[in-house]
């Protein structure tokens, strides 16, 4: 996770290329990821996700670490005054996607078969003779 937490910082600028968050930026990264991964669920993506902390392995795999990255970005871009200069919104809506859970309906006869249909299965062709 903490290195996840890293790249966010980085996004912004809060913490150099070869340099990792202090304590308290670490903590408070932590924290918005562990919120903002409990929230998805509100947004119909439940990763059924537990509190985690830095040294605890990113629970999605690597080809959800770049989104959650730049979401976790903006999420702490107004925490240090930098407004993000990019839009993570296209990340979520890829996230959403891939956990999209579509019922299975069922219909009754009836509205799937017009009565048309329903005689020709009905009835006998010449061919059945």
């Amino acid at each position: 996770m903490a290195e996840i937490i890293n790249r966010a910082y980085r996004k912004i600028g809060v913490v150099a290329l070869d340099d990792e968050a202090t304590g308290d930026e670490a903590a408070v990264g932590i924290e918005a990821l562990n919120g903002m991964l409990h929230e998805w669920k509100l947004r119909s993506v439940d990763i059924e996700h537990t509190d985690a902390g830095l040294s605890d392995v990113f629970p999605l795999g690597p080809e959800y670490h770049d989104g959650v990255v730049y979401m976790l970005a903006t999420r702490l871009s107004p925490d240090f005054v930098v407004p993000p200069s990019f839009d993570a919104d296209d990340f979520f809506r890829s996230i959403q996607a891939a956990y999209m859970v579509i019922d299975t309906v069922s219909f009754e006869r009836g509205l799937t078969e017009v009565p048309s249909k329903a005689a020709r299965r009905n009835s006998s062709s010449i061919l059945d003779s």
